[in-house]
Parts: C-alpha cells; sequence; structure tokens
C-alpha cells in the first residue's frame, strides 16, 4: 500500500482494515480461560464496534452477556446479526433458543429451534411439544429423530419408548423427562411420583428409574417425595447401594438436619467413588447453605470442582468459589464477582 494512500484513508481506517475478528475472538477466549471476565467482555465489546455482523465475534459477545446475567442483551445481538448470518443462520437461530431456553420461554425455543431445524434443533422441538403435553407432534418429530448417530438418535428412541408404552403413566414420563431437560425442573418433580413408580412396577431398571429422579427430587427441596421414591427401591441398582445412601444424606439436608447429612455421607466414604461422593458433598452443601452455612463449610473441606464452586458463592465467598471452580468460564464468573 503506497504512502499516499495511507495518508488518504488515516490511521482509523486503516485499523479497521487490519482488524482481525478470528484474533480478537481467540484474545478474548483466552481471558475467559483466564478468569478474566471483564477482560473478555472488553475485548468483545470493541470487536462489535469493528465487526457487528462477524457471526463469531457475536456469538461470543452474547455468550459473555449471557454469563454476566442478561440474557435480553445476548439476544439482542444475535438477533441483529441474523440477517447478515448467511449460511450460518442455523446456528445462530439455535443459540437464540438456547438463550430463551435460559429465561424459561419455552414459546420462544420452540419457534426458534424450529426455525434452526438441525437435528439438535428438532429434538429440542419435540421436548417441548412433550412439555406442552403434545405427545403425538412429539412422537411424529422423535420417529425422524431415531436413526440419527449419536446422542440425538440415542434420546429420540429412548422418549419413543417412553411414549409406545401402553401404560399411560409410563408414557407420561416422557413429558417429565422433557421438563426436566428443559430446566423446567421443579415441575418435572412435582409431576413424576406416580409415573416412576408405574414405571418401577413394570421395567426391569425400575430401581435406577426410582433412585434417578429420588435424587433429582431432593435437589429441587422436594425431599418427601424423595423420601417415598427411595423406600420404593426393593434391590438397589447393581453397585448403587452407596447412592441410595448418599441420596438419603441430601434428603436430610433438604430437610435441614446437619449432622445427619454429614453422618450419611460420611458412611459412604469408603465404597463411594470420589467423584460421585464429591458431586454428593456439593450437592448436600447446596441445599444447607441457606439453612445451616457451618454444616454446608463443613461439607465442603477439601471439595474443589464447579458444584462446590456454587455452594461457596451461595454462602457468599465468591473468593472461594473462583478458587474451587475448574471450568474457567465459570471461574471467570466468579473472578469477575470478586472484583466487583
Amino acid at each position: 500500500m503506497s504512502v499516499l494512500l495511507i495518508s488518504m484513508l488515516g490511521c482509523a481506517a486503516l485499523q479497521g482494515l487490519m482488524f482481525d475478528p478470528a484474533k480478537s475472538a481467540a484474545e478474548a477466549e483466552a481471558l475467559l480461560s483466564a478468569g478474566n471476565l471483564a477482560g473478555a467482555a472488553a475485548v468483545y465489546d470493541a470487536a462489535l464496534l469493528k465487526a457487528p455482523d462477524n457471526v463469531d465475534v457475536v456469538s461470543g459477545a452474547a455468550y459473555v452477556k449471557l454469563l454476566q446475567g442478561n440474557p435480553s442483551a445476548a439476544d439482542a445481538l444475535l438477533a441483529a446479526v441474523e440477517p447478515k448470518a448467511g449460511t450460518r443462520l442455523a446456528e445462530v437461530k439455535m443459540r437464540r433458543a438456547l438463550v430463551a431456553m435460559k429465561n424459561g420461554d419455552l414459546d420462544a425455543v420452540k419457534t426458534l429451534a424450529t426455525a434452526a431445524g438441525t437435528p439438535v434443533a428438532r429434538l429440542l422441538v419435540a421436548e417441548v411439544s412433550l412439555a406442552d403435553g403434545d405427545r403425538a407432534g412429539a412422537k411424529t418429530a422423535l420417529e425422524g429423530l431415531a436413526s440419527e448417530p449419536g446422542v440425538v438418535g440415542e434420546t429420540s428412541a429412548a422418549y419413543l419408548d417412553l411414549i409406545n408404552d401402553s401404560n399411560p403413566l409410563i408414557a407420561g414420563l416422557s413429558e417429565a423427562q422433557a421438563l426436566w431437560s428443559l430446566g423446567q425442573r421443579p415441575i418435572a418433580v412435582r409431576s413424576v411420583e406416580d409415573l416412576v413408580a408405574a414405571y418401577a412396577e413394570n421395567r426391569d431398571d425400575g430401581g435406577a428409574q426410582l433412585l434417578l429422579w429420588a435424587g433429582r427430587a431432593a435437589t429441587v427441596g422436594e425431599p418427601a417425595m424423595a423420601t417415598n421414591l427411595l423406600d420404593s427401591i426393593t434391590v438397589p441398582p447393581p453397585g448403587q447401594q452407596w447412592r441410595v445412601q448418599a441420596t438419603r444424606a441430601l434428603v436430610a439436608c433438604a430437610e435441614g438436619k446437619g449432622e445427619e447429612c454429614l453422618g450419611g455421607l460420611q458412611a459412604v466414604e469408603s465404597t463411594a467413588p470420589a467423584d460421585g461422593l464429591a458431586d454428593a458433598r456439593a450437592t448436600a452443601a447446596l441445599l444447607i447453605a441457606e439453612r445451616d452455612g457451618e454444616t454446608a463449610k463443613r461439607l465442603l473441606e477439601g471439595q474443589t470442582g464447579d458444584g462446590a464452586a456454587r455452594a461457596w458463592a451461595l454462602l457468599g465467598d465468591v473468593n472461594t468459589a473462583g478458587t474451587v471452580a475448574m471450568d474457567p468460564v465459570f471461574k471467570a464468573q466468579f473472578t469477575s464477582e470478586a472484583g466487583g
């Protein structure tokens, strides 16, 4: 480029020509990995000024907005780039659907996922249909997905297995599972006790389903239901006796019974896998933190991981939360809050 042309363009214009969106996105991701959420946000904000139609820049900036607790801003960014997304429009629509799911707006999830049209998006549409009670519509969608490879096909086949059961209670379990997957967890659990009991009476893996939903019930504050489901397990699934005991400990924490909760988890230390026990201790701490902070801290002693980080954050200690979090992006959230 000639000196004359450089002079005519001016420094600002030259900087615009030299701007590399991919480099900025990589810089922002590196900052996120280092736990610097504010720094990543600043890089993305600057990149948006220079490349407002770049899908990678917009997607990254929207993700940071979501991490900062501003889903409306995240969706606005994604919506604005749709007209320029070209062949990546389905990707943008799917990202918007996930933001809507975070907001609990299932109507928007269905609309956006339908527009995306990818196999994963179509599965999401089927799950919203189930959550809405449209079992027939969901079945039609899932039948077209069951042959897909990987998780989409496996999940679709599992839903169809429930929907096609002649027992309406077992078929109804598909709706509860969809609600859980869509983040509507308290609603899913409140509807499930009779459904999973019917499943357990008719299926060989009934004990596993009872244990699964008992744990879910405990985590959303339904300890009585969790106990009922645990009491219905006649023979624990192979190798899962420790989970039955650990889930009873979670129930105790959900009821505010700190010593009983601690004792229950200590009793399975020799039989539980390390990662399973760590997850149980973090979950128990989350359940009791607001009632009994001291017990929560005892449960968290020596624990690391994102579950433990959430519990420390609930206790108001975001510094420790940032220290024990393992996922870099998750760590960045707490580091940002601590810097406040």
